[in-house]
Order: structure tokens, then sequence, then C-alpha cells
């Protein structure tokens, strides 16, 4: 292995360890919410963290097999917010807006360090995930910035349909 596959490598496991965080916490904050839309939005979100974590598991046992990886671009898709619906009203307000808070910056945060790793490597196919990570992440920040409007403004939640 080269140097460049190691460090390719290790970050994957960074990212993974990254991503346990990320379910972890939005899991906590299902449990939190009081409203059905609001324990529906995290423990979505807690999957979206799971199903990154099962893709760069995959990926790493893929690279350490030796084997070619093929990236998957496909992304789980995230449902239309509606700004015409009314929501659902969440009594638990000031927490679930502490918690979307929390979420939007390591969200925010995690989007810009997949981006500046991509950007940093060499190799095409670590490039190209890493890329892929932050536009995931990039989403979910956008996601939880249009909760975090509905909240704070209307203190509802607007998830799915």
């Amino acid at each position: 292995m080269t140097d460049k596959t190691n460090a390719v490598d290790d970050l994957l496991v960074e990212a993974m360890n990254s991503e346990i965080e990320a379910e972890t916490f939005y899991a906590k904050a299902a449990g939190k919410a009081q409203s059905e839309a609001g324990k529906k939005l995290f423990s979505e979100l807690a999957s979206f963290e799971h199903n990154h974590l099962e893709r760069v598991k995959t990926i790493i046992e893929s690279r350490n097999k030796g084997t070619k990886m093929d990236i998957p671009v496909a992304h789980p898709e995230l449902p239309e917010i509606k700004p015409e619906l009314e929501g659902e009203f969440e009594p638990n307000k000031d927490e679930i807006v502490e918690l979307l808070t929390l979420g939007i910056k390591a969200e925010q945060e995690a989007q810009h360090r997949y981006k500046e790793i991509a950007e940093q490597l060499d190799d095409p196919e670590g490039k190209e995930l890493f890329s892929s990570l932050a536009e995931d992440e990039r989403r979910h920040h956008a996601l939880l910035e249009a909760q975090y409007y509905h909240m704070s403004n209307k203190g509802t939640i607007i998830w799915g349909e």
C-alpha cells in the first residue's frame, strides 16, 4: 500500500467515526421531540447518517481487499419540504430549535471538512468519494435550515408529505 492509499484509508475511518457520532446525535434528538413529525425527522436523519456509515464501511472493506471500488453516486432522496403545509406543532420547541441549531452547525462543518479533504487528495476515487459525502452533508444542512425556519417562526415541523 502506498502512503496515499493509507492516507485515504485513514480519512475514511475518520469519516466513518464522524457518521457514527452524527447518527447517535440524531437518534437522541428523536427521543427529545414530542411531535410525531419531529420524531420522524430526527429518526430519518439518523437513518441517513447510518447509510453514510455503511457506505463508507463498504468502501473501506473494498479498498482493503484491493478490489476496484465503484463509488455510489445515488443519494437517499430527502422528502421535499412543501411550504404550503401547516406542519405539526412541536410542544418541545425550544429544545428542538437548539438541536436543529447544533445539527446545522455539525452538517456544515462535515460538509466543509469533506470538501477540503476532496480538494487535497490526488487519488481520484478518494476525491470523488469525499466530494460525494460533502454533497450529502450540504443537502442535510439545507434540510435542517428549512426545518429551523419553520420551527422558529411557526413552532411547527414540516417533514414529508
